[in-house]
């Protein structure tokens, strides 16, 4: 199996102490037109691209109008009183660009089913389509009610997530429980793709995590202004791609360490090797457009320089089978032969 490095799974508050509407932010992800009765603007977004599919979850015994996203978020910001209230929470959720709309939305459809049924909230779902940079950033925008959801409307505040004991748990299990469903959806398409909920420093994986963007900062990326966060994002993804070049680097070492190692057991097991070690160079010398014909800083032709190597490798190769033989055969070695002492006769008297 390979765990993919796109996996993303974060929670955050839609506050009212940082300004914000949960209207605004329901017509942005729906692409809707929403009347935002508190403040009495209507958000229109209509024409905005890029959004998949929009759907909302609710429980089964909800009230009819909650279906409607302008109904329901309008009763979400009137339901709370206070000037720093949260007015709904988000999960922002990564999915396979590799899988089909259909398949993307029954990821979707099951985490809001989860979050109904472990909290008894309504959810608003919206699957937008990558922006300009990147044509794999398939993801769900997951705004659930902080408030349960009754047969007469909202009721009372869901707090297992406000909890300062509580909260960090329940946000790892929510980051678990979404692992668990896109990797049911993947093995269901027969992929050997998986996603790890875990950070990298959990997984004991060097690398640079990367920040998430935001609305404003995407429509900037999009029109082609450069912003610090997405800088830090392009700083990120070069600083990954070197840490997995070197390791690759590293994992091949390693394999042909381990295969020099291991001489080779019969004459013609080292036969092949060296038809294997040398056939690419070969080929270069028969091709020799392969190689460019000219001369580097020693001063030898492209095919002086791949005679050489030719040479190394069946030295190397030799080598090994002298060492291996040694190590078989050590009592068919030739003693080495003694000489007497200059300076003294058979008897150990000096020389005359």
């Amino acid at each position: 199996m390979v765990t993919a490095s796109w996996y993303h799974c974060s929670l955050k508050p839609v506050s009212r102490s940082a300004g914000r509407s949960v209207v605004a932010a329901a017509a942005y992800r729906l692409g809707q037109r929403l009347h935002d009765e508190r403040y009495d603007i209507t958000h229109d977004y209509t024409r905005r691209r890029g959004v998949e599919a929009a759907f909302t979850a609710l429980p089964i015994d909800s009230p009819e109008w909650a279906r409607s996203p302008e109904r329901l978020w309008n009763a979400a910001e009137q339901a709370e009183k206070r000037v720093n209230s949260t007015l709904a929470r988000e999960v922002e959720l990564a999915l396979p660009a590799f899988l089909s709309p259909d398949e993307r939305r029954g990821i979707a459809e099951a985490y809001a089913r989860e979050l109904v049924e472990r909290y008894n909230v309504a959810v608003s779902v919206a699957i937008h389509q990558p922006g300009k940079g990147d044509d794999r950033n398939y993801h769900a925008h997951i705004l659930f009610t902080t408030r349960e959801m009754t047969p007469d409307g909202l009721g009372k505040k869901t707090r297992v997530l406000d909890d300062r004991k509580t909260g960090p748990q329940e946000v790892q299990k929510l980051r678990e429980l979404a692992a668990d469903i896109i990797n049911q959806s993947l093995s269901a398409a027969h992929s050997d793709i998986r996603v790890d909920h875990r950070s990298f420093k959990e997984r004991g994986i060097e690398r640079e995590p990367t920040t998430h963007l935001g609305p404003a900062v995407c429509e900037m990326e999009r029109r082609g202004e450069p912003t610090e966060r997405g800088d830090m994002n392009r700083e990120a993804a070069q600083t990954n791609e070197l840490i997995e070049t070197r390791d690759t680097l590293s994992e091949a070492i390693a394999q042909e360490r381990e295969r020099i190692a291991q001489p080779p057991r019969t004459a013609e097991d080292a036969r092949e090797r060296v038809r294997d070690d040398v056939a690419p160079l070969v080929q270069a010398i028969q091709e020799r457009g392969a190689v460019a014909d000219i001369q580097s800083k020693d001063g030898m032709n492209w095919w002086q320089r791949a005679a050489r190597r030719i040479a190394e490798k069946t030295k190397s190769i030799a080598m090994a089978l002298a060492e291996k033989a040694r190590s078989l055969w050590p009592s068919r070695a030739p003693e080495p032969k003694k000489t007497p002492e200059r300076g003294r006769d058979r008897e150990g008297g000096l020389d005359r």
